[in-house]
């Protein structure tokens, strides 16, 4: 069965971070999803549309690179359900910054990892998913959609933009 991965506002209209649902393809699980948590419904569709505000990611592929909706699934499929955001959340899309150098970074900093994409630092937490690489002609540059929520989430956000733009620490 897959399971959804659910972040920030997500998690706390469900009351957990993490459930199975039944579906063959992306669809099917997000409307399984909405049958056991209806509140979900408005924050994800658009009418019958995914909204465009919020992001789905398969094993770290954006959806809508896929098939959308339509997208099929495994039965050992996760799916990654960003919200929108908004308040004390920082979100950004980074290329040229793989997933092995932000962890690295995250530890350097003092991060501690929680689980796969998830790292706490002292007043923050880092949420993070790679997406559909760049492509520029035959030149592809990895992407990963980074959230950084919490109390001290600005200062940690400025930090990690300041790094991924020199490409170092």
């Amino acid at each position: 069965m897959p399971k959804v991965n659910l972040y920030a506002t997500f998690r706390d209209l469900v009351g957990k971070g993490q459930v199975q649902v039944e579906g063959r393809t992306v669809g099917e699980v997000l409307e399984a999803l909405i049958k056991a948590y209806p509140a979900l419904r408005e924050e994800l569709f658009e009418g019958e549309d995914l909204a465009e505000r919020v992001s789905v990611f398969l094993e770290g592929r954006d959806v809508r690179y896929l098939n959308g909706l339509a997208t099929p699934l495994t039965e050992e499929a996760t799916l990654d359900l960003f919200p929108p955001v908004a308040g004390g959340t920082f979100a950004q899309r980074f290329g040229a910054l793989p997933a092995w150098l932000l962890e690295r970074y995250l530890r350097e900093w003092g991060g501690r990892k929680l689980e796969e994409g998830v790292y706490a630092l002292p007043g923050a937490r880092v949420r993070f998913a790679e997406v559909e690489p760049l492509r520029v002609g035959s030149l592809s540059l990895p992407q990963i959609e980074v959230a950084v929520e919490g109390e001290a989430a600005e200062a940690w956000f400025g930090r990690l933009h300041l790094a991924a733009a020199r490409g170092g620490g």
